[in-house]
C-alpha cells in the first residue's frame, strides 16, 4: 500500500510539473546547451518553401540578425543572470495548416519558452489559436489583418499598424501628382491580409474623391490575371492598386505590359521592395510604386542597433544586401520580446506577457506600444517607396522623401 501511495505522489509531482512547464507556469522555462550556458528556447515556423518562400526567408534573416546581435552582447539579462538565444526554426511550406501542426511541434516536442510569428496573416490567424492553446506568448512581425486582432487573444502582439493603411499614402501622393486622377482600380488575391489591405484602401479611395472603377479578388494561387487586367484596362483606370505578394506584382506587371496596359500609377503591397521583382522585371519595374512600413532612412534610433541606418548597415554586412521592412520587422520582434523579458526579470510566460503590455519603448523600427488588442499603436502609416533606376527610393511622405516620383510610370 505504501509503494502504492509513493508512486501516485511522484506522478502528481512529475504531472505538475509538466503543467508548469506546458502551461507557461512558473517553473525555470530555460534549457542548457552544449557550453553549459543558459539557453531561451524560442520557436518560428516560417516558409521556406511555397509562395511565400521569399518573404518567410526574408523574415528568417531579420531573426537571425537579431539572435546574432543579443548573442554577441552575452544575451538576455534575466534578473543578473545572462541567457542565450536559440531560435528552433520548422518550414511551413507557405501552408497555414501545418504551420498549425508545427507550431505544436515547437511547444510541445521542443518545449520552446517563446514563439516568433510566421509570415503572413492568414499563417498567423491559425498559429495564434495554437499559442493560446498552450499559453505562449507569440510576436508576430508581418501579420496585421484587423480580423487577427479581434479574436481576444492574450497572448497575440503585433509590430505592424493594421493592413487597411498600407496603400493610403499612394492615394495621397496621387492627389499632389494630378488632380484629374480619379479612377482606381484595386486587385487582390483571396487572403486574409490582402483582403483587409484591398478593404481599407477602397474605403479610403471613396472617401478622397476617387472612384473605384474595378475591385475584385483572384485566386492566392493565380498563375494569370489577364482576364483581370483587360477590364481594368476598358474601365480606363489610371490607377491600379495590387494587394498581393511578390509573385502576385510580378504576375500583374507582366501582364499589364502583354496587354498594352499604361496605367499612371502602378502600386503594390509586397513586391517592390524585394529585389527580386526588380531581378525577375528589369526595366518594367521602372515607376512602380509601394507600402513601405520602415525604410533605412527613418529618423529613428534604439538601444539594440542603434539607428535605422545603422541597422542597415549591420544587414547588409551580414547578408549582402539592403534590407527590406520585412526583415527589420522581424529583428525588432526579438528586440520587443528581449525587452519585455528583461522588463520582467523572469521567463514566466504570465509575467512576460504583462510587461509587454505596458511597454513603451524606442527603437531602429520606431516606437513600440501595445492597445489591449495586442495592435503597435507607436508606429504610425506606411511610406510611399518607388523603383528609380533600379533602386528603391522613398517618394513619400515629403519629410522622407529621397528623390522626387517620376510620373507618370514609364
Amino acid at each position: 500500500m505504501m509503494r502504492r501511495f509513493v508512486i501516485y505522489l511522484m506522478l502528481v509531482v512529475v504531472s505538475a510539473a509538466f503543467l508548469l512547464t506546458g502551461c507557461g507556469g512558473k517553473a525555470d522555462q530555460s534549457a542548457v546547451d552544449d557550453k553549459g550556458e543558459k539557453v531561451i528556447k524560442i520557436g518560428a515556423s516560417l516558409s521556406f518553401t511555397g509562395q511565400m518562400s521569399r518573404e518567410g526567408t526574408l523574415t528568417k534573416q531579420g531573426y537571425d540578425l537579431w539572435q546574432k546581435t543579443v548573442n554577441n552582447a552575452g544575451g538576455i539579462n534575466v534578473n543578473g543572470e545572462k541567457y542565450k538565444v536559440e531560435i528552433i526554426y520548422k518550414d511551413d511550406q507557405s501552408d497555414a495548416q501545418r504551420s498549425a501542426k508545427l507550431t505544436e511541434q515547437l511547444i510541445t516536442e521542443e518545449k520552446v519558452n517563446y514563439l516568433l510569428g510566421p509570415y503572413s496573416s492568414g499563417i498567423s490567424a491559425a498559429t495564434a489559436a495554437i499559442a493560446e492553446k498552450y499559453n505562449k506568448l507569440t510576436i508576430v512581425p508581418l501579420a496585421n489583418a484587423p480580423s487577427l486582432y479581434e479574436n481576444g487573444y492574450k497572448n497575440l502582439f503585433g509590430v505592424l499598424p493594421l493592413a487597411t493603411t498600407y496603400l493610403n499614402g499612394v492615394l495621397d501622393i496621387a492627389k499632389t501628382l494630378d488632380p484629374n486622377l480619379k479612377k482606381v482600380a484595386i486587385i487582390s488575391p483571396d487572403a486574409l491580409f490582402s483582403l483587409s489591405v484591398a478593404e481599407g484602401a477602397k474605403q479610403y479611395a471613396e472617401t478622397n474623391g476617387f472612384e473605384v472603377v474595378y475591385y475584385d479578388k483572384y485566386p492566392a494561387d493565380a498563375k494569370d490575371l489577364s482576364s483581370m487586367i483587360t477590364k481594368i484596362k476598358g474601365a480606363g483606370a489610371q490607377i491600379l492598386l495590387g494587394t498581393g505578394y511578390l509573385a502576385d506584382g510580378v504576375l500583374a506587371v507582366r501582364n499589364a505590359k502583354d496587354l498594352g496596359y499604361k496605367p499612371a500609377i502602378m502600386a503594390f503591397t509586397i513586391a517592390t521592395s524585394i529585389p527580386d521583382f526588380r531581378k525577375s522585371l528589369g526595366a518594367d519595374a521602372e515607376g512602380v510604386m509601394g507600402g513601405e512600413w520602415w525604410t533605412p532612412n527613418m529618423q529613428w534610433q534604439g538601444d539594440i542597433f542603434g539607428s535605422a541606418g545603422d541597422y542597415a548597415q549591420l544587414f547588409k554586412k551580414e547578408f549582402g544586401e539592403e534590407p527590406a521592412y520585412y526583415s527589420a520587422a522581424a529583428s525588432v520582434t526579438g528586440i520587443i520580446l528581449q525587452k519585455a523579458i528583461e522588463k520582467a526579470g523572469s521567463l514566466e510566460v504570465d509575467a512576460v506577457r504583462d510587461t509587454m503590455r505596458g511597454l513603451d519603448i524606442q527603437t531602429f523600427w520606431g516606437p513600440i506600444r501595445f492597445n489591449e488588442k495586442g495592435v503597435n499603436v507607436g508606429t504610425s502609416g506606411a511610406a510611399v517607396s518607388q523603383i528609380q533606376n533600379g533602386q528603391v527610393v522613398v517618394i513619400w511622405p515629403q519629410e522622407l522623401q529621397q528623390n522626387k516620383p517620376i510620373f507618370p510610370k514609364p
